[in-house]
């Protein structure tokens, strides 16, 4: 009895210091980028297209005479604002939705958008969409390859990587007049990736080569950060080819890794130690 008495006290006061150790975790690290996510900004772009950036995933509201495009619906409070700026700028248009992929973050706002088709990759399927998210931010419609649809004097094409990258089907859009891609979170901009699920470094190095090659890319609006050019996209790739090498080089680890120590980043989420780990797995496995 004193022995389980005992081994009980150990167990409890181990639950105690992870949860300790989780809301130091969470209040460090985690709590910051959250916040930081939750802040909107609102860039006119021209007249036809705003961009709403923060707020969970960077947004795009494209206007023509014919029909309104939004590209990510966003998270909580500003996923209902940007439903009502959509509303506004709509009238009666009908609304065309996509999703660039399947975390809450860049759908949350789905639900509101009753009526309106909603794209998505179709490599997902309803199964593991809704145990993603829910039945209530399902799309109405999976693209297989691309769509091209016209918008005014410019054309957007919706296009499925359909490879494994950063989810099982990411889908970027290009609008060709402005050259101009919205890259969801297949690109990120002064922030370390989360890979988690099926997310592959491979993809993402293959994704970094197909774009340029499909589209004549010269603004980019990332998943998460700042608006830029295509060194947005050169940089994210360093990133890559720095994780690789440090996981393969021991000791150009800590220089390597120090390169991003002012990227936005949570440990065991979003790390460079989380990439390193999983170049080694992958290394480990061959």
């Amino acid at each position: 009895m004193k022995t389980l008495k005992k081994i009980l006290k150990w167990i409890g006061i181990i639950l105690l210091l992870l949860v300790a150790v989780g809301a130091t975790l969470y209040t460090i690290y985690l709590r910051p980028v959250m916040e930081h996510m939750k802040k909107t900004e609102i860039v006119q772009y021209d007249k036809d297209l705003t961009l709403i950036m923060g707020g969970g995933g960077n947004s795009g509201i494209l206007v023509s005479d014919s029909l309104v495009l939004v590209i990510d619906t966003k998270m909580d409070d500003a996923a209902e604002e940007l439903y009502k700026k959509v509303r506004q700028l709509a009238g009666n248009r009908p609304i065309v939705v996509v999703n660039t992929h399947f975390h809450s973050d860049h759908l949350g706002g789905n639900k509101h958008f009753k009526g309106a088709t909603i794209l998505a990759g179709e490599n997902y399927g309803k199964e593991s969409w809704i145990k993603e998210t829910s039945e209530d931010n399902m799309p109405t419609r999976w693209l297989k390859d691309q769509m091209d649809i016209k918008m005014g004097d410019d054309t957007a094409t919706i296009y499925n990587i359909a490879k494994a990258t950063h989810t099982a089907s990411d889908v970027v859009v290009y609008l060709h007049k402005r050259k101009m891609l919205f890259a969801g979170d297949v690109i990120l901009n002064q922030q370390v990736p989360a890979l988690m699920g099926v997310a592959d470094p491979d993809g993402y190095m293959n994704a970094f080569e197909v774009l340029p090659k499909k589209f004549d890319i010269q603004k980019i609006v990332p998943g998460h950060g700042p608006m830029g050019g295509m060194e947005v996209l050169d940089n994210f790739r360093q990133y890559f080819i720095d994780m690789k090498t440090a996981a393969n080089d021991p000791e150009k680890k800590d220089e390597l890794v120090a390169k991003y120590k002012n990227w936005i980043q949570v440990p065991l989420i979003m790390s460079p130690g989380k990439t390193i780990s999983i170049y080694k797995e992958k290394a480990s496995a061959k």
